[in-house]
């Protein structure tokens, strides 16, 4: 009988990846991961780095749950070695009535989901946060507490490191370009030409569809989410907090257990920013600058990548930054696109595409704040 050489291969080192990988190996799994790249570049790389705990996801909903979880896997990993996670708060801004109301409705709703909020009037906004000027249409502001934040640049290739230190095995420029079933256990094969066994393989392949299993994909109707970032030059004060915009308040699913968030979807999402899915996020990085965007089209993912940007989306941000955050932001220094799949109906996609090989697929724009936790389940269903 043979023997498999693994018991997990992973396809793919991003957030998913690697987060599977440490849990995996945590539990005696020997673990090999695969990366096509010399690095993860995707979604991984390509995103403000903000681990928003508290809003991405309902707090009366299982992603709620994973978030929680995935919070604890950095804490974990950040107390043996730097990984860049720390605490920042979310500074939540309202401009109109609509967007104060559901502040002030989630405010009176925390307590029960063990949400720590502060809600602040205009002018603690203005002493709490100084350098917001006081010519924005600014109503009042919220503070989430339990959000955290990661730089783009340095988690991913931290913790592959951190990954490689507790025994996970890592060839990156390494392409799977085919995966098998074969007897009781799958095969993959590498551009090079090179096979390996396990006993499991799991595919995280990020908004990658033309490699492997590209029919399933297709068929499974996901679409490819284009965003369009931006990084300023450094700004010369600290913000002391990733801050969000009331059309964020609007987008994001915490808010709808307010009463008044229906409302204000009705209200905000009109013109340009439901066109484009334009909702305002402002992430200072370690040197100073400003990560800021963002935008969202959806197209299916068979169609031809869009690899422009509509610069009436950049501009509108920026007028928006000015006119409704009162941030006057430094010189553009740079400008990126990034790429996320998601589903039209389910918040995530997993897949046996043969037997032992599964497809972990479009858990969309929150795998950095979701992703370990639900990987974690995962491998509690599918892998050990």
């Amino acid at each position: 009988m043979n023997t498999a050489q693994f018991d997990l291969i992973i396809v793919g080192a991003g957030i998913l990846g690697l987060s599977a990988a440490i849990q995996a190996a945590e539990q005696g799994l020997k673990v090999q991961v695969f990366e096509k790249d010399a690095q993860a570049v995707g979604a991984t790389r390509r995103n403000f780095g903000m681990v928003g705990t508290s809003t991405l996801s309902r707090p009366d909903a299982k992603w709620r749950e994973y978030a929680l979880a995935t919070r604890e896997f950095y804490q974990r990993i950040q107390a043996h070695t730097d990984i860049s996670f720390q605490q920042r708060n979310g500074l939540y801004v309202a401009n109109t009535e609509l967007e104060w109301q559901v502040l002030n409705e989630f405010a009176q709703a925390a307590p029960d989901y063990q949400i720590p909020v502060s809600l602040l009037s205009k002018s603690q906004l203005f002493d709490q946060y100084d350098y917001l000027t006081p010519e924005a249409a600014l109503r009042g502001g919220m503070v989430f507490h339990e959000d955290y934040s990661v730089e783009p640049h340095l988690a991913g290739q931290r913790l592959l490191q951190y990954a490689e230190k507790i025994g996970v095995e890592i060839q990156c420029n390494a392409c799977v370009v085919q995966t098998q079933s074969s007897q009781d256990m799958a095969r993959i094969h590498l551009a090079t030409g090179q096979t390996f066994t396990a006993n499991k393989v799991l595919i995280c392949h990020g908004e990658v569809t033309q490699l492997l299993y590209p029919d399933l994909l297709q068929q499974k109707g996901l679409l490819r989410c284009a965003l369009q970032m931006t990084l300023t030059k450094p700004l010369n004060v600290n913000l002391n907090a990733s801050i969000y915009s009331g059309l964020s308040i609007s987008r994001y699913p915490a808010f709808e257990i307010c009463p008044s968030h229906q409302d204000l979807r009705n209200e905000s999402q009109i013109g340009l920013v439901e066109k484009y899915g334009i909702h305002i996020l402002i992430k200072q990085n370690q040197f100073g600058q400003i990560i800021l965007g963002d935008s969202h089209e959806y197209y299916p993912i068979e169609d031809v990548p869009q690899f422009n940007q509509r610069e009436e989306i950049n501009q509108f941000i920026l007028q928006y930054c000015k006119e409704n955050i009162g941030l006057q932001l430094p010189e553009v220094e740079a400008r990126w696109n990034g790429y996320y799949l998601t589903h039209p109906t389910e918040l995530a996609c997993v897949t046996e595409a043969e037997r032992n090989i599964f497809l972990v697929s479009a858990i969309a724009g929150k795998g950095m704040t979701t992703g370990a936790g639900f990987m974690k389940e995962m491998l509690e269903n599918y892998i050990f």
